[in-house]
């Protein structure tokens, strides 16, 4: 159990890290990032990948 909660922590610091690097700082209700679990940072990240590939889909069209 305690190897499952340091791979669930290791994915929220990465996502948490990927999320600053586009300037995201809090979610979309306002929250700290670093309050949320998992599957909220998943839900961020998944938004900002729509929002750059559908601004790179503009580009091409």
């Amino acid at each position: 159990m305690a190897k499952l909660m340091k791979m669930v922590e290791a994915q929220k610091t990465l996502l948490i890290e990927q999320l600053l690097s586009h300037g995201v700082y809090k979610t979309s209700d306002q929250r700290h990032l670093y309050d949320v679990p998992l599957n909220i940072l998943e839900k961020e990240f998944a938004q900002i990948q729509n929002k750059l590939h559908s601004s790179t889909k503009n580009l091409v069209t």
